[in-house]
């Protein structure tokens, strides 16, 4: 009875160690291939990081494109870029919003107004108080029609 229980132990602890053994060979698997996982999202991190900063260099230095001034120029608007200009800051009933404390909203400075290709303008518009930014789109027509404006979307800054 007793070799049958130190047998029986014998088993059991041989059982037990070759379990342990197993668990412990799967469990540096996992750490090395976590380890080699660890080191790829690093480097992929990295890059991305570097392309990020290459795209965004590369924005700041590329402006917006303009609309085409060569296709809208013509004999009566020899500077359509004046021209559309002169025409958004004369045209209040485009703002959509109100003045407050007695001021009244419009575009007062030619240089917040900013032309995007091809037919868009980006204008500030504001009362002394309030303000906020518009987007238009603008269409030239003949040579003798003053610019159609019409209102994409708006929104002021809180």
């Amino acid at each position: 009875m007793k070799d049958r229980s130190t047998l029986l132990a014998v088993v059991i602890i041989l059982l037990l160690s070759a379990t342990s053994g197993t668990v412990f060979w799967k469990y540096t698997k996992v750490v090395e291939q976590n380890n080699r996982l660890s080191k790829e999202l690093s480097a992929t991190m990295s890059e991305l990081e570097r392309n990020r900063a290459a795209m965004e260099s590369a924005a700041l230095r590329t402006p917006p494109p303009e609309p085409d001034w060569e296709r809208i120029k013509n004999s009566k608007r020899t500077d359509p870029k004046t021209w559309l200009t002169e025409s958004i800051l004369s045209r209040d009933d485009l703002i959509p919003w109100e003045g407050v404390l007695g001021g009244t909203m419009r575009i007062y400075d030619p240089s917040s107004v900013w032309f995007l290709g091809p037919n868009w303008c980006l204008a500030w518009a504001e009362d002394g108080h309030i303000g906020g930014y518009m987007l238009l789109r603008f269409e030239t027509g003949t040579e003798d029609k003053e610019p159609f404006w019409r209102l994409i979307d708006s929104e002021m800054p809180r």
